[in-house]
């Protein structure tokens, strides 16, 4: 195959390795940020601090994140669940996926 065809190939298959790598790094960031809410929920009680702890702990753009928090009172037990719209930052691939939705989940025990 001559170099001219295989070109435009590889780079496709570079920019797809990019936008892989930057989901990977927001899914990384989601459920660091999880985690993070669900500890500021487990050590206050106040499931209130969740979502200015998981936006504290990343980088997250606000207007995609969406914080749910769920109180096990017969377990002791907060669970935290971040939904966040991952935008496809490579252009051939915006224009054919849209944004993807990456969610994370951490379970604490409460500490009051």
């Amino acid at each position: 195959m001559e170099l001219a065809l295989l070109t435009p190939l590889l780079m496709l298959m570079a920019l797809f390795l990019v936008q892989l790598a930057l989901t990977a790094r927001d899914q990384i960031m989601v459920i660091h940020s999880a985690r993070e809410a669900a500890r500021a929920v487990a050590v206050s009680s106040d499931s209130s601090v969740a979502r200015p702890a998981a936006l504290a702990a990343s980088r997250l753009d606000p207007q995609r994140l969406r914080v749910r928090v769920e109180d096990s009172p017969g377990t002791g037990n907060v669970s935290v669940r971040l939904d966040y719209r991952s935008p496809v930052r490579v252009a051939p691939f915006g224009v054919v996926v849209d944004d993807l939705v990456l969610s994370g989940e951490a379970v604490m025990r409460s500490e009051r």
